[in-house]
């Protein structure tokens, strides 16, 4: 046994690196949580720290979600020592417009947040599926799919990218053409909707449609549910036009979904192991990809393996939070899959949850 674990510390060093890079994290994992890009009309200094005092904000919605931690006396005061905060910035220009682009720190951000009890929520972030149908004032009934250029569409991906929500659009080629119909996704109808979404590999499904109601100030509608394992959201946003649904949406929809899977500090907190025991482990690659992935997971502070067999391993996962977090980050990931025990087995030999690796190769 003690020459096994000499051997993981022996190569870790070498293959852990290799294995964050082939992307074993299920596309769970977003790129620049910490940076944000906001548009300047020049590069003089006053234009430069407002840029900056912006995309520190942006970043602070974010990590937390919810837009009233930008009003907290913490973040304000940070704001007047953004600089402190600030790792690089530089400038861009597409099409005549100049963007600045500001990268912060992230552990100095995680413990401001930490320090005053505000909301974080990390880079592993459920991918959706967006199954979104638009009724027209003739009453045509059409589902959007990934080659849309109309304004809602840009505006969807652009905020979308602004919140670190990974999203993607379906092709409705002649293979969802077959299995769906705009009817379907009206009428939330879930069995053809989940049967067409199994070819994309999505975390959840978003469904929603939008409409017009003449009667209302701000006519345009989008009616929305979310289903992310056994989670289910619901919303509704409204606008003048059609086109200037996306940035309320992404906003409601950020909100509701942090408030999941946020975690926040407590003084009340305390550190607490959990053990599990995971079969399937039959490689010294899948050992480094489940320590990798369990660390990567907010309320984790470090993860001891204390038996390892092809068949049967055990883990012990110290956590300083929820430990309903970090059951859900396991369940939402999916490459570890709870085994079925079977209806003559006693509480008392479940005490230790064991799970079945399903990593790949």
């Amino acid at each position: 046994m003690s020459r096994l674990l000499s051997r993981f510390a022996f190569i870790a060093s070498i293959t852990l690196l290799t294995m964050l890079y082939n992307g074993s994290a299920q596309a769970k994992l977003v790129d620049n949580l910490y940076s944000a890009e906001v548009e300047v009309a020049s590069q003089s200094n006053s234009h430069r720290q407002q840029a900056i005092r912006e995309a520190f904000e942006r970043v602070i919605l974010k990590v937390t979600g919810q837009p009233e931690s930008i009003e907290h006396e913490a973040v304000e005061r940070a704001l007047r020592s953004v600089s402190n905060y600030l790792i690089q910035y530089g400038y861009s220009e597409n099409q005549g417009q100049r963007t600045l682009t500001a990268t912060f720190d992230g552990t100095k951000v995680r413990s401001l947040l930490a320090e005053h009890q505000l909301p974080y929520w990390g880079s592993r972030r459920p991918e959706l599926l967006m199954w979104i149908v638009i009724e027209n004032e003739d009453g045509r009934r059409t589902i959007l799919d990934s080659s849309g250029q109309s304004v809602f569409q840009q505006q969807l991906n652009f905020f979308a990218r602004q919140l670190s929500l990974p999203i993607r659009m379906p092709l409705m080629d002649l293979t969802d053409s077959f299995t769906i119909s705009p009817t379907d996704v009206w009428a939330r109808f879930m069995q053809p909707i989940k049967e067409t979404s199994k070819r994309y590999g999505s975390d959840g499904l978003f469904v929603g449609k939008i409409m017009r109601n003449s009667d209302n100030e701000e006519p345009w509608v989008l009616d929305w549910s979310v289903e992310v394992g056994d989670r289910r959201l619901y919303g509704k946003v409204s606008s003048t036009s059609k086109d200037w649904l996306a940035e309320p949406l992404m906003q409601q929809l950020m909100a509701k979904l942090s408030s999941i899977y946020s975690v926040t500090a407590s003084d009340e907190s305390v550190s607490q192991t959990m053990a599990i025991k995971v079969e399937g482990l039959n490689k010294l690659q899948h050992v480094l990809a489940l320590e990798s992935f369990l660390k990567s997971i907010v309320s984790v502070q470090d993860v001891t393996l204390k038996h390892y067999s092809q068949e049967l391993s055990e883990f012990d996962i110290v956590i300083n939070g929820s430990l309903d977090h970090v059951i859900q980050s396991i369940n939402l990931d999916g490459r570890l899959k709870v085994r079925d025990m079977g209806p003559f087995v006693s509480m008392s030999e479940n005490q230790v949850q064991t799970y079945e690796w399903r990593g790949g190769n």
